[in-house]
């Protein structure tokens, strides 16, 4: 039920079972609750950010400050559910425009399913014409892809090829660069005119736990974990919906009786 793989020199245990998995993940949580410190997690975040960080105090600060911001901001509020709803007006009024012709339905569903995150991390949502912003959540989503590939499977295990100008893991390499970018111009323009311990969103919140921890020296906050952060949330609270919804789609597609209903 428990037994252990070595996948290219990544040491790997396998659960199998409710009991081993319980066990584990419940009764001995704080034990296994870390993150592996795989070398691309190490070259991407630094260990840093929010879904990557090392188990201890730069991930208990950053886990409370994202579930509170979340709170406060919109899943602990009803009336977000009024911003779920218009924002699915305007899914649905770009999906008019195609007027009966088959297209892709994948980068609208990202797009409205990614604007609920940007409301709470930026205050704003970004329309389905920003070609730059439409460019940055099809690298999201080529990244994703390529996280699963051989070549970074490979970079995983012998690290030493990162020095090889080609790979799989050198285009997501590429692609992590420019989005750090996009993020680090966005943050500054949503931060304009941030009145402190006034947060508007998540961005704001975070910069206001900077300035409180300002003369901490082991304080986790900065600039470069916050810019990994928003890059993490817009992933977890895009990719996963996205899927589950377009999954959706297509079942009723396939099945028009449950659609009638």
């Amino acid at each position: 039920k428990i037994f252990s793989l070595d996948l290219g020199g990544i040491s790997a245990v396998v659960l199998n079972g409710y009991d081993a998995v319980k066990e584990c993940l419940v009764h001995q949580s704080e034990i296994f609750a870390d993150r592996p410190s795989l070398p691309l997690f190490k070259k991407l975040t630094k260990m840093g950010g929010l879904l990557n960080s090392k188990y201890g105090r730069g991930w208990t600060e950053h886990r409370k400050l994202a579930v509170n911001t979340f709170r406060i901001f919109g899943y602990g509020q009803r009336s977000f559910e009024q911003k779920i709803s218009e924002e699915s007006l305007f899914f649905l009024d770009a999906i008019e425009t195609y007027k009966g012709r088959p297209f892709d339905l994948k980068h609208l569903i990202t797009n409205a399913v990614s604007n609920i995150t940007n409301l709470i991390i930026f205050g704003e949502r970004f329309t389905y014409e920003d070609t730059e912003f439409q460019h940055m959540i099809e690298i999201f989503s080529e990244n994703i892809e390529l996280a699963a590939s051989a070549s970074v499977f490979l970079y995983n295990a012998f690290p030493w090829i990162g020095i090889l100008p080609f790979g799989k893991h050198q285009q997501l390499f590429k692609n992590a660069a420019e989005v750090y970018e996009f993020l680090h111009e966005l943050i500054e323009r949503v931060s304009e005119n941030r009145k402190p311990q006034s947060p508007r969103h998540f961005v704001d919140a975070y910069l206001d736990e900077m300035d409180c921890n300002g003369n901490d020296p082991e304080s986790t906050y900065s600039r470069e974990n916050l810019i990994f952060s928003v890059g993490e949330l817009i992933i977890a609270g895009t990719e996963t919906t996205t899927n589950v919804l377009r999954c959706a789609v297509l079942f009723m597609a396939l099945y028009p009786n449950i659609q009638g209903k």
